[in-house]
């Protein structure tokens, strides 16, 4: 796409999400089609790219806002990946929890545990982390006091301050 759009229909040729930026106050959103073109609609405007500016609202509600539109193509296939990666670091953690909540009773070192592990090694970054939890699943003889809780913990705490959206279920 060589530059902007005639008209915001035009953007659904490339799957585009569109970013709305106020100039006065800088709040930024990103929009999908399918809500920001009935948005335009309801307030009066037209879907023309140019004239679409002055129907949106500053995302902050200021009261004199400067709207600049931005497509961001191929945006459908960037969420699409960020979800797919969260449900699975999400469904990784579930598959550790359930493991640590058996580790006090039995080795849970299984082929599951292992490729949970590796699902979450580009989102940790600190292979140490993982170590732990394996070592802690491996170890023998079993011990109450020797469960993956702590190192679930440690892992968990980590990917929460990398930014990684995290369900409640599987918070520390």
């Amino acid at each position: 796409m060589v530059g902007h759009p005639k008209s915001l229909s035009d953007l659904y040729r490339v799957e585009a999400q569109v970013r709305v930026t106020c100039r006065g106050c800088k709040a930024t959103e990103i929009w999908e089609l399918d809500m920001l073109i009935p948005e335009v609609r309801r307030n009066g405007g037209n879907t023309d790219w140019r004239a679409a500016r002055a129907a949106i609202k500053c995302p902050r509600h200021c009261p004199a806002p400067l709207i600049d539109l931005s497509p961001i193509p191929f945006g459908k296939q960037r969420a699409r990946r960020r979800a797919h990666r969260e449900a699975l670091v999400n469904l990784a953690l579930q598959v550790l929890r359930k493991a640590a909540d058996r580790s006090a009773n039995e080795a849970v070192g299984t082929i599951e545990v292992r490729l949970a592990l590796h699902v979450l090694r580009p989102f940790v970054r600190d292979s140490h982390l993982l170590i732990a939890f394996w070592k802690a699943a491996t170890s023998e003889p079993r011990h109450p006091w020797t469960s993956c809780h702590l190192p679930y913990r440690w892992i968990a705490e980590r990917l929460i301050e990398r930014g990684v959206p995290i369900e409640d279920a599987n918070r520390p």
